[in-house]
């Protein structure tokens, strides 16, 4: 696989574009599952066993969807809950963070350890100052308000309304998706593509600004008949909510 630039590689003749170059391009994971579908090709990293599989779009079937929803490279093309992801490259996410400095906000520094493996858009670790409020949030689980299980078989679509009932939980105490130090991600499966698919709708959404510090996890069931994912958080609390 020999890397064209913007997230994009070339295999056997033909032109992919990695979720990496779909994030640079604007797109949001859920749009990627919702407008081009499975992936064209899975690239295994020979240096990097454990990793898994990279998901490879062709050019073509992604220009072609920018095309038909009149979506442009470089910007968040659907104004959906999951497209607060910022256009930074991967790279730029390896760092350790600085302190947040905004008025009001918990101090929180996201460090990445440099002798480690690079994780994808989290950090080892989430440090708070002392005196930091934190809150620490039952699992964020993908039912609607009525009680109702959305997405039956599809871990993807539950993923997207656990993030959302995650968000509505940090709304409450007066928090926010930016602010969440640590999750604990789990998905009914046994399979790393299962897994990688939640992830990706994770990456996607306000929990990969910090990058907050996660760990991921594939489990034999959950609480509720039906149930794929669920979501755990510890978040700080902004002065200004208290």
């Amino acid at each position: 696989m020999t890397s064209a630039g913007r997230g994009e590689h070339e295999e056997d003749g033909r032109r992919y574009v990695s979720l990496a170059g779909l994030r640079m391009r604007g797109w949001a994971g859920s749009m990627v599952h919702r407008l081009l579908g499975p992936p064209d090709r899975l690239s295994v990293n020979p240096r990097v066993r454990a990793a898994p599989p990279v998901r490879l779009y062709r050019v073509e079937r992604v220009e072609a969807a920018e095309r038909s929803r009149e979506l442009r490279p470089g910007r968040t093309a659907l104004p959906e809950k999951l497209d607060a992801l910022h256009n930074r490259s991967v790279d730029d996410r390896r760092v350790a963070r600085s302190p947040s400095t905004a008025s009001g906000a918990a101090l929180i520094r996201r460090v990445t350890a440099p002798a480690l493996f690079p994780p994808p858009t989290y950090s080892h670790a989430s440090v708070v100052e002392a005196g930091t409020r934190l809150a620490f949030l039952a699992g964020s689980v993908p039912l609607d308000g009525e009680g109702r299980l959305v997405g039956e078989g599809d871990p993807v679509r539950q993923a997207e309304q656990v993030i959302a009932n995650l968000e509505e939980q940090l709304r409450v105490i007066g928090s926010d998706l930016t602010h969440v130090l640590s999750t604990d991600v789990y998905v009914v499966s046994n399979e790393t593509s299962a897994l990688s698919a939640v992830w990706e709708v994770v990456e996607a959404s306000g929990l990969s600004t910090g990058p907050h510090s996660s760990t991921l996890i594939g489990v034999a069931c959950l609480g509720y008949s039906g149930q794929l994912v669920e979501i755990t958080a510890t978040a700080a609390v902004p002065e200004e909510a208290r």
